[in-house]
């Protein structure tokens, strides 16, 4: 398993602020990752 993650730069005024994951991979199972990743969510 590999993970990398920088900065770019910051973010400017008035630009959306989002945050990109690429997943790289084979046979990848996208229901159980997304199941997974909306079970980490936050409510703000």
């Amino acid at each position: 398993m590999i993970i990398e993650g920088d900065h770019q730069r910051p973010w400017k005024d008035g630009e959306k602020r989002e945050s990109r994951l690429v997943f790289i991979g084979r046979d990848l199972d996208r229901e159980k990752l997304e199941k997974s990743f909306h079970a980490c969510e936050v409510a703000a």
